[in-house]
């Protein structure tokens, strides 16, 4: 057996085990050189096949195959394509099993190979021996008998031993070497033309069949073309009559765009196949052409057939289904199919008719294309048609089926228009050709829409309907009555035409408020007229008026089927006890027939009068010609019936509205056209008075009032307008629409859903708008009869910006840049005031919304707008300086630092009158005065009894002298001195107090303003009278408290306080807790269970009788400004106000007071008031307001031993503690601290006094990279040892306290760098170190591990000495050696 050649291109006898016994195979022994050469000599005399050839040849034969498969699989059934798969599966599986036995029969063969390569290699050596002596024996005998031997090449030669050269090589060498030259172009084209004549000649001379007559000669090539067949290019090879033609190229045309994907119908080895059968008939045949036609055309034919069975097959499994079939298929012959088959689709009427489509090949006249018959054969009712179903060029057999469905479908359709037309001489239906389908008009004139169409579909020839807005259900009982009978079209017709009447009512009504329906629950229904009137009716409510029905009668027109004659009716229906009861019609009547007349004169302009609920009267739709309209035009609009609904909605609101007027007794004019008939409105002749008005201003506004007229706005026509027109305005503003001579006055008003339109409810609303002008004209009447003599400070003062009669704007300060409103709330029955703020300063707050509840009550118990000016005028300027108070919570005030405590509480009394609470404990009365000035007094005292005070208050002592520092001198002669006011002799006395109350109280018949004679009404220039200053400081609930405090008579101000205080305020100074500012002013009274107020010791506090300042001076005393007296590096960044220094430093002396009982300092008794006296171990101390200003609390230091302290260490701790101890925020935990370190023995308070001289004279160490503050309370970047707050100074057998260093160098755009160091001093050992507190998890250590190493170091070299305290010299040390790391912060 031959060897096999494996992957290593080796002729490799097989490797299997020795004798065949198929174990494994043991390693041969080398073989001599003898053996290998026979071994190559076996090999070459029978060549074997290399292993990866014969895998390449299978390989390549399943690829095959298989793609044959994937051309010729989609077009077989499914049964057959699992057959073709199954047989490719099981032969390409023979061949790998054979191609496994034979590679393990290469492994496993023995001794037999050996010896088979051995004979074959003899063999071969013997053939080669033969061949050897074969050819020797010819030579001698054939090519050596004449043998000679050449001359010398002597020219050779000389041509070699001269020019080196070799020129006289043999030509067959340059033949057989170097290729001839290519023909030119011109060659090739003078070729090319003369092959063309010869192929035009051929065609001439030759028999050529008629349908090959599409040829093209070019190139010389002829090109074949038959559409929809083949496509077929040939040449001939020479100019003989006799040279065969030659098939070059050939193309099949036929193609199956349905089911083909785009691919190719026929493989390239059928191609080639076709190619060569052609070809061999071109040699053979007589008539070569015509045999090739025959040739191809019949196998395109054959192969068209095909596609379309393929087609059909595919058109069942995917969209027709049932609805065709297959009758009978001969492959090469015919193709028939079913349609339309009537058993199939379920309906077997009679004899089921079956439509047949055959497709077959003329087997007369073979030549011919693809032949169509349909059974029954097409109607020749339309040409068109028929020419299409005849036609298979487009090589479709759904567009075929299409075509002669399309035919017959027209067919019946034809028949059903002949039996309407039986019925209808002048139906105007017509028939569309696209999609079959019958247009039938229902009702003249119809659009497009409003058509019953009628289609037949072309899978089943059953007719469908379809009209727009028809339910379905409707749609399937018609459809199946039409395919039993067609005759039954006409009932359904006339059925469809008072539905479509009944639609076209509800499409033209559907734009308003309307809600259309067939039936009407009715109780009356069989009694009442309704009941007469034809069944095809629809009833019309109307949603704004839900009593009225408007409703449609449709009758039929004799001999015009297509028509409908309208009846309009408007009843009336009373009101249903529940939603689901059953309405009694009342009034039925029919609306007038000359109606078109009607619309016709309103139109021109001859409209007749409609000034009752007159009805109008509809004809039916004017009949156009019989064109019929389809391009959506508005034929199915029913204007008459629009017009009824709209005129019905429009004029029924308003006779709602008149029958309201009238049952109030309001006199008008009744409904009156307006703008050409397009508009409505009713004209009130006088509006009823109104209450709570006097006679004259209800005179005035009567004959001010031109016109007052009711009109209906907006699409709902539900928002009613009432227009005012108004002449003579008391005021002009200054806005560009008040300047006419005439001023117009809209008041709208929405009606709710559930409410009828013109109700009682508008002419309520009306009624109570038209009060709240009359209320307010009042005002402004009188203040336009006193604005020729306002005093001229007002007038500069403020302008009226807008008066609409409804709102008075008025524009007030020294910009005219706030507002105030003044209008009359109709629900509340009182006027309402609102601020704002206008122009530049728009956006900002109005400095009056302070004081906004009071301002309200004192005007609508006084409604005079020159007092409110004059008190908006006196109160702007301190309104505006309290405005500028701190009103912040703020933390760690007290001892509780968790408490927020707020530092002002604005707490208005009256509209003059503001009470000042700071920080729940000190209390401020400001009353606002006439002449530019106010008067100050100390809340605390009680208004009626000066030994008393005020529950929850304390005094401030001092305040009197501190108030005193801003008077003016030119303001008050009468000054006293500090002594008499702050301890006068004795309690104000009993005449004065009579007097002042009697002061207080107006007399019992005065008016607010007394009329002057001859002054026309108007007020005097001078200041209002006492009566209109007493109803200024007065609020509603506190008319009884009455202050006995005045001490301007030239002032006709009067101090108001309420009579309750704060025992029940939500924030007690007592016990924290919201602030009294959450007090509402109102709520203000005395309750009868409140204790009674404390009683001091008999003696009276200048305090409580008011100071004058003026407004300047005000702004001064509450406006932030630095602490005066101060270097401005010495004070503190957190800016005050005069008023805050001087009541934190009172509080502050109060808490060293208390804090001096706690801490073990020794109290020393002081004659002086306001002075605190205290002494330690070592110091003796004197604290007392600064004399100069009153706004700080500066401490006094003498030395119990005056050889241990400097001066400028005594001034130090002064400074320090008038700067950052009793300074702002006036913190009591500050001053806790402060005395610790009093008491602390005195090396270690000089060594702090150092540490506070660094804090207070920062450049003066210059030496030193850190400053450093001393911190007397923990700040909150500290290391958690207590609550930020708390005191930061702990003195016991060791000392704790806390520094901030804040690093001087510092790049400028970055914050300095500060750390906490909490230091502890051992006073026993003497040791300064850092306190080695428990830091947070996210803070760096970096920074703390530093300074414990810079202050261990300097404990180590620096031993402490007894008596020597280290802690000034550890800290310098510290701030002149600690260096962060670069870009490291704390």
């Amino acid at each position: 057996m031959a060897p096999v050649q494996l992957e290593n291109h080796q002729l490799v006898p097989p490797g299997g085990g020795g004798g065949g016994s198929g174990g494994p195979a043991s390693a041969p022994a080398p073989a001599p050189p003898g053996a290998a050469v026979a071994a190559a000599a076996a090999a070459a005399a029978s060549p074997g096949y290399r292993l990866s050839t014969l895998i390449e040849f299978l390989l390549h034969r399943a690829y095959s195959e298989l793609m044959v498969l994937t051309d010729l699989l989609p077009r077989k059934s499914d049964v057959e394509r699992k057959i073709e798969i199954v047989q490719f599966a099981s032969r390409t599986r023979q061949l790998f099993v054979r191609l496994l036995a034979l590679v393990k029969w290469a492994n496993n063969a023995g001794k037999v190979e050996k010896c088979a390569m051995i004979s074959s290699f003899l063999d071969q050596q013997a053939i080669l021996f033969v061949d050897t002596a074969d050819r020797l024996a010819s030579l001698a005998r054939d090519a050596l008998v004449h043998a000679r031997l050449p001359s010398f090449a002597i020219p050779y030669a000389i041509d070699v031993l001269t020019t080196g050269s070799y020129p006289r090589l043999p030509t067959c060498i340059r033949d057989k070497i170097i290729p001839p030259d290519p023909i030119t172009k011109i060659e090739k084209q003078a070729t090319l033309h003369q092959l063309n004549q010869i192929l035009r000649h051929r065609l001439v001379t030759t028999d050529l069949p008629p349908q090959l007559a599409n040829l093209t000669v070019a190139n010389g090539r002829v090109k074949f073309r038959v559409e929809g067949e083949f496509e077929a290019t040939l040449t001939v090879m020479g100019d003989d009559p006799d040279v065969p033609w030659r098939l070059l190229k050939l193309e099949i045309l036929v193609e199956d765009k349905e089911t083909g994907d785009g691919r190719a119908l026929v493989h390239s080895m059928q191609i080639n196949f076709i190619h060569q059968l052609v070809q061999s008939r071109l040699f053979a045949d007589e008539k070569p052409l015509q045999d090739m036609y025959s040739c191809l055309h019949s196998f395109c034919l054959s192969l068209q057939l095909e596609v379309l069975h393929s087609q059909t097959l595919m058109l069942i499994r995917e969209r027709w289904g049932d609805l065709v079939q297959v009758e009978r298929y001969h492959a090469g012959k015919c193709l028939s199919l079913s349609v339309w088959n009537q058993q199939v689709l379920g309906r077997k009427t009679g004899t089921a008719s079956v439509h047949k489509v055959t497709i077959k090949i003329d087997e007369n006249d073979v030549s011919k294309p693809l032949q169509i018959f349909h059974d029954p054969p097409l109607p020749a009712s339309d040409s068109k048609l028929v020419e299409r179903a005849m036609k298979i060029d487009h090589l479709s057999i759904e567009k075929l089926l299409i075509d002669s469905v399309h035919a017959r479908a027209h067919q019946k359709l034809q028949e059903l228009k002949a039996i309407l037309r039986g019925f209808n001489a002048n139906e105007n239906s017509s028939i569309e050709t696209a999609l079959p389908a019958l247009v039938v008009p229902i009702l003249e004139p119809c659009g497009n829409s409003e058509c019953l169409h009628i289609f037949v579909d072309l899978h089943s020839g059953m007719f469908q309907l379809m009209l727009y807005g028809l339910d379905q259900a409707t749609l399937d009982d018609m459809e199946k009555s039409v395919n039993d009978d067609m005759k039954r079209i006409i009932p359904w017709i006339q059925q469809l035409k008072f539905w479509l009447g009944q639609q076209r009512c509800k499409q033209s009504i559907k734009h308003l408020p309307t809600i259309s329906t067939e039936t009407l629950q009715l109780s009356n229904y069989s009694t009442h007229p309704i009941g007469n009137l034809s069944k095809n009716k629809l009833f019309i409510k109307l949603t704004r008026l839900p009593q009225y029905y408007i409703v449609v009668e449709m009758l039929e027109v004799p001999n015009k089927p297509t028509q409908l004659s309208y009846k309009y009716y408007f009843m009336s229906v009373n009101a249903a006890d529940r939603e689901d009861s059953p309405v009694m019609a009342l009034l039925l009547q029919q609306f007038k027939e000359n109606i078109q007349e009607f619309i016709f004169r309103t139109k021109t302009g001859k409209q007749p009068r409609t000034g009752t609920k007159r009805k109008l009267s509809d004809d039916s739709c004017p009949v156009e010609p019989k064109k019929t309209k389809r391009s959506g035009e508005m034929c199915a609009f029913n204007k008459i019936l629009a017009h009824f609904v709209a005129m019905c909605d429009t004029n029924m609101p308003f006779v709602g509205l008149r029958l309201e007027l009238s049952n109030l007794e309001i006199p008008h004019q009744g409904v009156q056209m307006e703008g050409d008939g397009f508009s409505h409105a009713i004209r009130l002749l006088k509006i009823p008075p109104c209450k709570g008005v006097n006679e004259e201003t209800q005179k005035a506004l009567d004959r001010s009032l031109l016109d007052c007229t009711f009109r209906l706005q907006g699409r709902n026509n539900r928002t009613w307008v009432a227009e005012l027109v108004f002449a003579n305005c008391p005021l002009n503003g200054t806005s560009t629409r008040e300047q006419g001579p005439s001023r117009h006055v809209y008041l709208t008003y929405e009606n709710l859903l559930s409410e009828p339109v013109g109700g009682r409810k508008v002419v309520e609303m009306f009624l109570n708008d038209w009060n709240s002008i009359a209320r307010l004209y009042e005002c402004v009447l009188e203040f336009a009869r006193s604005l020729p003599d306002i005093p001229a400070h007002l007038n500069i003062f403020s302008e009226v910006r807008v008066y609409n009669y409804r709102k008075l704007i008025l524009c007030y300060g020294t910009t005219k840049g706030s507002s105030i409103s003044i209008q009359w709330n109709s629900i509340h029955q009182k006027f309402h005031i609102s601020l704002g703020t206008v122009g530049p300063n728009s956006g900002c707050s109005n400095c009056h919304n302070t004081i906004l509840h009071q301002l309200q009550e004192m005007f609508n118990k006084t409604p005079n707008v020159v007092q409110l000016l004059q008190v908006l005028f006196d109160t702007q300027a301190p309104l505006n300086a309290i405005n500028k108070l701190p009103t912040v919570p703020m933390l760690g005030l007290t001892q509780r630092t968790n408490t927020a405590y707020q530092c002002f509480s604005i707490l208005p009394q009256s509209s003059t009158h503001i009470r000042l609470a700071f920080r729940n404990m000190y209390c401020i009365d400001i009353y606002c005065r006439s002449r530019g000035v106010v008067a100050i007094r100390d809340g605390a005292y009680s208004l009626f009894d000066n030994s008393k005070l005020v529950e929850g208050f304390y005094p401030a002592p001092g305040l009197k002298t501190f108030l005193n520092m801003f008077v003016d001198s030119n303001q008050d002669a009468r000054r006293r001195s500090v002594n008499e006011d702050d301890n006068p002799p004795s309690p104000i006395g009993g005449d004065m107090m009579d007097s002042l109350i009697s002061q207080l109280q107006p007399p019992p018949q005065q008016q607010p303003f007394p009329k002057q004679p001859g002054s026309s009404g108007a007020y005097p220039l001078t200041s209002p009278p006492t009566s209109y200053h007493s109803t200024v400081s007065q609020s509603p609930s506190m008319m009884h408290t009455q202050s006995p405090g005045t001490l301007d008579p030239s002032s006709p101000y009067t101090m108001v306080s309420p009579s309750g205080r704060a025992g029940n305020w939500p924030g007690s100074p007592q016990v924290s807790g919201p602030s009294p500012a959450t007090r509402l002013p109102g709520s203000q009274t005395m309750p009868t269970n409140m204790p009674p107020p404390r009683k001091l010791p008999q003696r009276s506090w200048a305090a409580s009788i008011p100071t004058i300042l003026t407004h300047s001076a005000l702004n001064i005393l509450l406006l932030p400004s630095p602490t005066p007296g101060l270097v401005p590096g010495l004070a503190g960044s957190y800016l005050c106000s005069p008023l805050e220094r001087f009541l934190g430093s009172v509080i502050m002396r109060r808490h060293l007071q208390r804090i001096i009982q706690q801490e073990t300092l020794q109290l020393i008794n002081s004659n002086e008031p306001g002075v605190i006296m205290f002494k330690t171990d070592a110091l003796k101390c004197r604290v007392a307001l600064s004399p100069k200003t009153n706004q700080t609390l500066q401490l006094k230091v003498t030395p119990e031993n005056a050889g241990q302290w400097k001066p400028d260490e005594l001034q130090v701790l002064e400074k320090f503690f008038e700067t950052r101890v009793a300074g702002p925020p006036f913190k009591a935990n500050t001053l806790i601290a402060f005395t610790k370190l009093l008491g602390a023995p005195t090396h270690i308070l000089r060594d702090c006094v150092h540490i506070m001289k660094l804090e207070l004279f920062p450049d003066q160490a210059t030496q030193l990279k850190w400053n450093v503050q001393f911190c007397l309370t923990i700040p909150p970047s500290a290391p958690p040892i207590a609550p930020p707050g708390t005191p930061a100074v702990v003195l016991k057998s060791k000392m704790l306290f806390f520094l901030q260093l804040t690093q001087k160098t510092s790049v400028p755009p970055q914050e300095p760098v500060s750390i906490i160091v909490p230091i502890i001093y051992d006073i026993a050992s003497g040791t300064t170190q850092q306190a080695d507190i428990p830091r947070q998890q996210n803070s760096s250590v970096a920074a703390p591990m530093m300074v414990s190493n810079i202050l261990k170091r300097f404990a180590e070299m620096n031993p402490p000495r007894q008596g020597e305290c280290t802690i000034f010299a550890a800290v310098g040390d510290l701030m002149a050696n600690l260096t962060l790391p670069p870009g490291g912060r704390p």
